[in-house]
């Protein structure tokens, strides 16, 4: 059967969405009239009566897929292994940046023209769309009569750019799906390539399988788990890095920003992945490629974040993220200062977000069009909130659509309901699956808990722990049942999920009968369950134990900060807290000297410092009689007369980590907080960091409290 280039789009479009399509929004994808759209639409109705499937159109809402899934997949994988006679206008365009990113030399247009089958004109039309992207990537393309075409720009900014055409074509569970079924198939020649295998012709298939199990290593072992977006762009980042290599291309790095890199804990990893790249490779790579393998470890958005929000290196984005929560909540009135959950899933974005932008490292979001329309008011809000607390700092609208999942999530997430444990996956576990959760128990009352996933999660999980699986993607390796949903969840999915509900639930007959709470609560499953139950319960009163025994607000005479360190170090030296009083004192100037320590509009500084010679978690508190000025987290300086200091031993559990950490965040949870740290007595505050850290701690337990 034939179908046009623009009849196969088409199917594309509706096959990959559950929602309506308008005929206006198909001629926008396709730029072309809608007319020509409605033309279209006839083949298109003909070639879905052969796979059982129908056009469901209704007037003022537009159109959409009607049929089994069985059905659209048949379908989706004839469209794959169909053999191309013509492309589409877009696909032209991607196959040529292809080729030209590709070439160290200029190509002549009649060359492009003849592998495209279009005319040199078409070619010269396509070339003026292609140059509009490039120029989005800082690029530039050189085009003379008699020479060709070329692109030109450093060799970052053209890997860069071949990452980003392969991060707008496949989401991440296409993009292996694809890749082992070009594989498989080895089709290269005869028929025309689809733009889709010609994309992944920028990546060398064998080599990119052998990178992703040296990348799969390296995972395992970092402190945090990455997303599985940053997963594969690291992947491909590196493949095209040993491609570039061996083909003598060479990339630059500023030495000033390497010499940073390199006291990053990233850097150790990055150095470990670039020796088992030359072993399995036989290439030698260079320290600056090393560097921008930390730049993509650092820039990973974390997947499994349990309390790494709350870690030292993070406190200058807590204490944005928490400007910003307060910027949106003063105008919204929403009550979301109290938020725990947002205010970790947005310094877990936040800290690689602010990261990538330094760096030019913009990230793909396949849901901008859809936040942009579905949550106009808020993104316009964020826009204006980071202008404000990031001056001078450009963020891209992808960042500011997933800060607005965040957001979204938190301001519908005001319902309680029980009964249903479902499972939601989503790219990377994070800011989708989110969103999906809170529509998910907004919509559905019985639903008690929700699950957030990755794609590489999902093989970590027992399917018969949840009466529900539903997913923002395809999931072809999985073979049991899910639902796939839009991550924002049509009225048409709630109805399919909550039907699919009824009929478990039929099939099951639970007992209506349910366990009194206090017993569902506080009972042990086995051994090792309340085994670290007791260890965690001991662990956190230890630490807190400490922290409140040794906790004091002492006053200075000493104008020099070295000076009232000394004293204080040497004080808690008599009280057996640390040995050698003088180390410790160097350990927190050198912490200082990486970075200031005031803490922006106030008049507080958190020194801090975790080294061998500390042998209790201690927190204290020392006044000024005047003020000195210090460098504050965001570059700017303060009037400190606070010294807050916080020391930890080298080797701490993480139950006091999180301790410590959970102190550092109490200190801006508000402006009453940062009052009571600047002003109050001993009592006032030690009486303060008890009760808030007896309340974390029955959270991390699980108890529920009163309310």
């Amino acid at each position: 059967m034939f179908i046009s280039a623009r009849e196969r789009r088409i199917l594309h479009l509706l096959l990959e969405s559950n929602d309506y399509y308008t005929v206006k929004g198909i001629a926008q994808e396709l730029e072309v009239s809608e007319r020509t759209v409605h033309r279209d639409l006839v083949g298109v109705e003909d070639i879905l009566t052969q796979y059982d499937l129908t056009l469901n159109k209704k007037a003022g809402v537009g159109v959409q897929i009607d049929g089994e899934a069985f059905n659209r997949n048949e379908l989706k994988s004839y469209l794959v292994d169909l053999n191309i006679t013509e492309y589409t206008q877009q696909e032209r365009e991607t196959l040529i940046l292809c080729k030209l990113l590709e070439s160290a030399d200029p190509i002549k247009l009649i060359g492009l023209a003849n592998d495209l089958r279009v005319t040199v004109a078409t070619v010269s039309h396509d070339l003026d769309k292609a140059e509009e992207w490039l120029q989005r990537m800082q690029l530039s393309l050189i085009r003379r009569r008699g020479y060709g075409v070329q692109v030109e720009g450093t060799e970052a900014l053209k890997r860069h750019a071949m990452s980003s055409l392969l991060a707008s074509e496949f989401n991440d569970s296409d993009f292996f799906t694809l890749l082992k079924k070009s594989i498989q198939k080895k089709t290269q020649g005869n028929v025309l390539e689809s733009a889709s295998e010609r994309l992944l012709g920028l990546v060398d298939r064998d080599k990119l399988l052998k990178v992703e199990t040296i990348v799969d290593d390296i995972n395992n072992d970092l402190p945090y788990m990455i997303a599985d977006s940053a997963y594969i762009g690291l992947i491909v980042h590196l493949t095209l890095a040993v491609e570039r290599i061996q083909k003598g291309e060479k990339i630059e790095i500023d030495e000033e920003y390497l010499s940073t890199l390199k006291n990053t804990k990233e850097f150790g990893f990055a150095k470990i992945t670039a020796i088992k790249l030359e072993e399995s490779f036989s290439v030698l790579i260079p320290e600056a490629e090393i560097g921008y393998i930390t730049m993509h470890l650092r820039g990973a958005k974390l997947r499994n974040t349990g309390h790494y929000y709350l870690e030292e290196a993070n406190y200058p984005i807590l204490v944005k993220t928490k400007e910003l929560i307060r910027y949106v909540d003063q105008r919204l009135n929403a009550d979301l200062e109290t938020n725990e959950s947002l205010l970790e899933g947005l310094v877990t974005h936040l800290g690689p977000a602010t990261h990538r932008v330094r760096q030019n490292m913009n990230i793909h979001n396949p849901l901008l069009t859809k936040i942009k329309a579905d949550y106009a008011d808020l993104f316009q809000l964020l826009e204006e909130a980071l202008k404000e607390i990031f001056p001078g700092v450009s963020i891209p609208d992808e960042e500011v659509g997933f800060l607005v999942l965040h957001f979204g999530s938190a301001l519908e997430g005001r319902f309680q309901h029980n009964e249903v444990n479902v499972l939601a996956v989503c790219s990377s576990g994070i800011g989708t699956s989110k969103m999906l959760a809170t529509r998910l128990k907004q919509e559905l009352p019985e639903i008690q808990t929700v699950k957030s996933a990755s794609l590489l999660d999902l093989q970590d999980e027992s399917p018969e722990n949840y009466d529900l699986i539903v997913s923002t993607i395809p999931l072809p390796e999985y073979e049991g049942e899910y639902i796939k949903v839009n991550p924002f969840l049509t009225e048409e999915e709630a109805t399919r999920i909550r039907s699919t509900l009824q009929k478990k639930s039929m099939m099951k007959k639970r007992s209506i009968v349910e366990k009194p709470k206090a017993e569902k609560e506080f009972l042990f499953h086995s051994n090792d369950e309340a085994s670290t139950w007791f260890r965690k319960v001991e662990l956190y009163s230890k630490t807190a134990a400490s922290i409140v025994e040794l906790f004091r607000v002492n006053q200075t005479q000493h104008k020099e900060v070295e000076k009232l360190l000394e004293e204080e170090c040497r004080r808690l030296e008599t009280v057996n807290a640390i040995n050698h009083s003088s180390e410790v004192k160097d350990a927190l100037l050198k912490r200082e000297a990486i970075s200031g320590v005031g803490i922006p509009e106030t008049s507080l500084a958190l020194f801090h410092s975790r080294t061998p010679e500390v042998k209790k978690p201690v927190f204290t508190i020392v006044r000024l009689m005047e003020p000195i000025q210090r460098q504050a987290m965001d570059g700017s300086v303060i009037e400190m007369d606070t010294v807050l200091l916080q020391l930890a031993p080298e080797e701490l559990p993480m139950e006091s980590i999180e301790i410590m950490s959970y102190i550092s965040s109490l200190i801006i949870e508000s402006n009453e907080s940062i009052v009571l740290f600047s002003e109050s007595n001993q009592e006032s505050i030690g009486l303060y960091l008890a009760n808030k850290m007896k309340s974390y701690v029955e959270k991390q337990l699980g108890f529920k409290g009163d309310d």
